[in-house]
């Protein structure tokens, strides 16, 4: 079963919320820091980075923690108007198209059964990313359905996150995903964040994380009910080129 990440898992999601503040009654500082962020995102840029999501998994039959590290690179390479129900510009979309999405995955399976595994794979068919700036004074609320800092917030799909290992180093082939930041695009994901993401330090860093637990039943018994706990973080860090 897999959830839209724009609706996101209902379950209890807890930790490293960095909420959203309101674009209205922004300080001098403030403005001066989105002025700055829109000229900076003229120039060419790289977002590199790592997250990780550690996931750990209770079942009838035992339990399976599974961690998977992930070094990453997006390229900025367009920037698209967004505009009011008027037609104005109230900011802007950059497209961040990946360039390198390097996982390294390991697992235990511990109980009825004992095993461990896992492997590294560079993933050439991972989805893009996206951020959204608002013009300084401008609030991007109706546009975008969501209330932007001013610094702007972002949205990122990490792929094959869970699952991409079976025992030994035997790779499954099915891409389970996990969402950071929400509200920007669509995406089917394993899990969603309930959280829009702001960028930190200017408008130059991704950085956050959380904690999310549900579970599913597969039968009427207790022994058919299974829990997952996932603890996703990330950092990233805008590069000029």
């Amino acid at each position: 079963m897999r959830w839209r990440l724009v609706h996101g898992h209902q379950a209890n999601q807890t930790r490293g919320g960095l909420g959203l503040q309101s674009v209205r009654g922004r300080s001098t500082d403030d403005r001066v820091c989105v002025m700055g962020i829109e000229t900076s995102l003229l120039a060419a840029a790289l977002w590199i980075g790592t997250a990780q999501v550690d996931v750990m998994i209770w079942e009838g039959g035992g339990e399976h923690p599974y961690t998977t590290d992930f070094a990453l690179e997006y390229r900025e390479t367009s920037r698209t108007p967004v505009r009011d129900a008027s037609g104005a510009t109230v900011g802007h979309r950059v497209r961040l198209v990946p360039q390198r999405i390097a996982l390294k995955a390991r697992h235990q399976v511990r109980g009825l059964s004992n095993c461990t595994g896992g492997g590294e794979e560079v993933v050439t068919d991972a989805p893009e990313a996206e951020l959204v700036v608002p013009i300084s004074g401008k609030d991007l609320t109706a546009a975008v359905g969501l209330v932007a800092p001013p610094t702007g917030a972002y949205e990122l799909v990490l792929p094959r996150a869970v699952g991409a290992f079976a025992c030994g180093h035997k790779r499954n082939t099915r891409d389970r995903r996990v969402a950071i930041g929400s509200g920007l695009f669509h995406a089917d994901v394993e899990v969603a964040d309930v959280q829009s993401r702001p960028l930190e330090s200017g408008g130059a860093r991704m950085r956050g994380e959380y904690e999310e637990r549900h579970e599913r039943k597969f039968g009427d018994s207790a022994q058919h009910v299974v829990r997952y706990q996932f603890n996703v973080k990330w950092d990233l860090r805008r590069v000029a080129e």
